[in-house]
């Protein structure tokens, strides 16, 4: 049986926050030498390439191999478990021939995402030095990144030259459409870094203290091993602290060259960023067989990015990744000193006990194997293996195995290090805020608010923090915080949607890249937008100063807010004076409280509350009260903060959302043309609109945030639609004296796939007519006869543009392995662009067929998938 083959672990982000003792600060400043310098001379960026290998069913020369279904070696869950995971050649449903590569260091496999199919078993060998590896079981790996492509593991190889996979699912019936083997070409042939030793010093202790920098070990930055950062970018995700360090192993071959490991790096991440489609490489650090630490994502050395290395339990841990495998091969004394210095500095920093345990909550994330429910918490080692909290047996047993020696050699260095430098302090003090204003928070009025802070001692720019929920979900985790911007003044500016709660936070960085202390600004809600609040009958709308309101006059009119989550009071803008009414407040059917809008004095608007006393979470309704007068309502919000039952300031609505005209049917789903036109209604109040477009070529995912293309004071905007296949989706806000309003988003367009994305089995030739879309048609006479696209992604409807006739065939759609409809392409007479449109049952991905189901003529010009 040939070497034992391992696929990589993904693993997580790590942080340090710079700290100081107290202890240090008796005596005077003292230069440290810092070993955190890489032994690696800075390349210049080296990008990889990832060649890609399709696998398409079973290649009937490879299944008649006598080994083609021989057990595959996974991971042994002990010292004397063989590990060996049998396949049934009747549930394998892809087998690949054995194939010649460009030399590889990093391979993986992937397909495409949005499929109903369970694959069980993902299995590679490969040929190494002319002989070829047993097979080797990949785990498959889910990140829970938006857009991911699914896939396994990378495999690490000191220097394969051919590869072969095969995959089974649970049924064996159902294709995985999009499958494929990457190889990377780590891209040493374009750089090899020179091997150096580097030392810098740093004034890890000063007057006030240590640093958590001061016990921090050598290590080879992404500049260092050739990282090219135009590849993805910054984990978005930041732990707010760090409760556990988590042990992991590559996996893979135990036999490459120092001068191999930062290729082996490049390669890692290149599959990471290119072939999954992650932001970065899922570890924060690495470290190689001759004890090299190397720095995996960005901001790992001083800050805390929410990583991949423990799916369930990614926030608050991070990961160290041995380089090897370990399941048989013993660890060298060199990798483990290197990963108990890695472990010792983290701890240290942020007071961990390294002999200790801690509590960890359990993620939901599908795919990860986490052996508690989601929403458990776990009892667990503060430095333990990704076996013992998910279903593998990483890293390795000769690794895991050592665990307790690691934890009580970091013990050993933590307590030194407290002994000669005292408790660390934090390098920046955490920023003096400036309070929100009334008319920020609780509510903040406007779309878009700044917000200021003192400036900090020895900080070069500020991090903005924030966490927030929908009106209708709850606060993001509390353990962790999402990077909004990184300034170098003192405020920023903060947008906030409709219906949104906001906690903004700020701390201070240095010249050294250490963050401070986190200080919170506030805590901001944004009004609710109107169209997700019902109104009964006795309301009539209006606009006052440009802003939409409502009006009551008679008892009984109820405004009513559904899924509200979490409010701790209810804020309203309203009309005041001496004959205004009340309101009723109830979640359900109980009574949570009045709010009263009569006053002394006449007011077009002024902030009313109520305090709820708790958290409400429910159906909230604003009813009048009968018989105490007239109620004029321009905007609510359900802050989840209590505050005073009272009325307090005025504040200043933003202009209302444009009403868009609605697109003829000829601009969306689909569009045929180069160019589409949007229209709006003039708002009043407003002084400009801004346009905003979101935009993704086919293959690619329709990104979540907007571009604004364009400021205007009218009230249209053409698109040009020139590239095929793309879809585009352009939405147009207000803005006025109150600010900006929320986005008024058009349907989505996209135009005809390109022809040569249409791939044709045979039976199919190109014919032309200068009547026809395109001026030409694919053709084909007999039935079984397919045009596939693949790399679909989200589609929701599917438009087939034909040349029809009375004796025109049908057509099967299916998307991946799910049958959509049979469509006819016949008609009672002659038309020579006619569209045959499908609405699928849900967003699909994967490959999209279409088949003939007759011996009759079929003339299919273009296909458009519609999002």
């Amino acid at each position: 049986m040939g070497r034992r083959w391992f696929g990589v672990l993904v693993a997580p982000a790590l942080v340090v926050t710079g700290f100081v003792s107290p202890a240090a600060a008796a005596g005077p400043s003292p230069t440290v030498e810092s070993p955190a310098v890489a032994p690696l001379a800075a390349p210049a960026p080296v990008d990889p390439t990832v060649t890609t290998v399709a696998v398409d069913g079973i290649d009937p020369a490879a299944a008649r191999d006598a080994t083609a279904f021989d057990d595959a070696q996974g991971e042994s869950a002990s010292a004397t478990d063989p590990g060996t995971e049998p396949v049934d050649p009747a549930d394998v449903v892809a087998l690949g021939a054995r194939t010649l590569t460009a030399r590889f260091l990093v391979a993986g496999v992937t397909w495409d995402a949005g499929q109903d199919v369970d694959v069980t078993q993902v299995a590679v060998r490969v040929r190494e030095q002319g002989a070829w590896t047993a097979w080797q079981e990949l785990d498959v790996v889910d990140a829970g990144v938006p857009g991911e492509r699914p896939g396994t593991e990378p495999v690490v190889s000191s220097g394969a030259d051919a590869a072969q996979v095969r995959v089974a699912t649970a049924d064996g019936a159902a294709d995985v459409a999009g499958l494929r083997l990457d190889v990377v070409d780590d891209g040493t042939a374009t750089t090899e870094p020179t091997t150096t030793t580097t030392t810098t010093t740093t004034t890890a202790v000063t007057a006030k203290g240590a640093t958590g920098d001061v016990i921090r070990p050598g290590i080879v930055t992404r500049a260092q091993w050739g990282a090219n950062e135009k590849r993805g970018s910054a984990w978005p995700e930041v732990s707010a602290k760090l409760s556990a360090m988590y042990l992991h192993h590559t996996a893979g071959t135990n036999s490459y060259t120092k001068a191999q490991s930062a290729s082996i790096v490049r390669g890692i991440y290149a599959f990471h960023t290119g072939s999954r489609g992650w932001p970065d490489i899922g570890y924060q650090f690495l470290v190689d067989r001759f004890g090299t630490v190397y720095q995996g994502r960005r901001e790992a050395i001083n800050d805390l990015p929410i990583g991949a290395q423990a799916g369930g339990y990614n926030t608050a841990t991070i990961g160290v990744s041995a380089m090897g495998n370990f399941q048989d091969g013993n660890p060298p004394a060199a990798m483990v000193a290197s990963i108990e210095k890695v472990f010792a500095w983290q701890a240290y920093a942020h007071g961990l006990d390294a002999t200790g345990r801690t509590t960890l909550i359990t993620g939901s994330s599908t795919g990860s194997g986490t052996r508690a429910k989601g929403g458990a918490k776990v009892t667990v080692p503060v430095i333990l293996g990704h076996r013992d909290t998910n279903y593998t047996a990483c890293p390795g047993w000769r690794l895991y195995e050592k665990l307790p020696a690691i934890r009580k050699a970091v013990k050993t260095q933590v307590t030194a290090a407290l002994a000669k430098y005292g408790k660390p302090v934090p390098a920046l003090a955490a920023p003096t805020v400036v309070a929100p204003s009334s008319t920020q928070a609780p509510v903040q009025w406007s779309a878009s608010s700044t917000y200021r802070w003192a400036a900090v001692k020895g900080a070069v720019s500020y991090q903005v923090l924030t966490r927030s929920s929908g009106l209708s979900y709850a606060m993001d985790d509390a353990r962790a915080w999402s990077v909004l911007k990184t300034v170098r003044t003192t405020s920023a500016s903060v947008p906030t949607d409709a219906g949104r709660t906001r906690v903004v936070a700020v701390r201070a960085i240095d010249s050294k890249g250490r963050r401070g202390t986190v200080a919170t600004v506030g805590q901001v809600t944004r009004m609710v937008d109107w169209s997700a609040v019902a109104r009964s009958s006795g309301w009539s709308g209006s606009v006052s100063a440009g802003y939409p309101t409502y009006r009551a006059t008679a008892g009984g009119a109820v405004l009513t807010v559904k899924g509200v989550k979490q409010a701790r009071a209810v804020v309203l803008q309203v009309e005041r004076g001496p004959s205004t009414g009340r309101l009723e407040v109830r979640v359900g059917s109980t009574r949570l409280g009045f709010v009263e809008t009569r006053a002394s004095t006449a007011s077009a608007r002024s902030v009313v509350r109520l305090d709820l006393g708790r958290s409400v979470s429910g159906t909230l309704t604003v009813r009048t009260v009968k018989g105490t007068g007239a109620v004029r309502v321009a905007a609510l919000a359900f802050p989840r903060v209590a505050v005073a039952s009272k009325a307090i300031g005025t504040g200043t609505l933003p202009p209302a959302k444009p009403t868009k005209v609605t697109l003829a049917a000829s601009q969306a789903p689909f569009r045929e043309t180069t160019s589409s036109t949007y229209r709006w209604k003039r708002v009043p109040g407003a002084t400009r609109y801004e346009v905003f477009v979101r935009t993704a070529a086919h293959g690619s995912t329709l990104p979540s945030s907007w571009t604004k293309v364009r400021t205007t004071t009218a009230t249209s905007f053409v698109q040009k639609m020139t590239q095929t296949g793309r879809t585009w989706v352009v939405g147009v806000r207000t803005v006025g004296k109150g600010g900006t309003s929320a986005i008024t988003a058009f349907p989505a367009a996209t135009r005809p796939v390109s022809s040569a994305l249409v791939k044709r089995s045979s039976g199919w030739k190109t014919v032309h007519n200068d009547a026809w879309f395109r001026d030409a048609a694919f053709q084909a006479t007999t039935a079984k006869r397919t045009l596939t696209i693949t790399k679909a992604k989200s589609v929701r409807s599917i438009r087939l543009i034909v040349a029809s006739a009375p004796d025109r065939g049908r057509v099967k759609i299916k998307v991946g392995s799910t049958m959509i409809r049979t469509v006819s392409t016949a008609s009672a007479k002659h038309v020579a662009h006619r569209h045959v449109d499908v609405v699928l049952p849900r967003a699909m991905s994967g490959t999209v067929t279409l088949t003939t189901l007759d011996h009759k003529r079929v003339r299919i010009s273009a296909v458009v998938l519609g999002r």
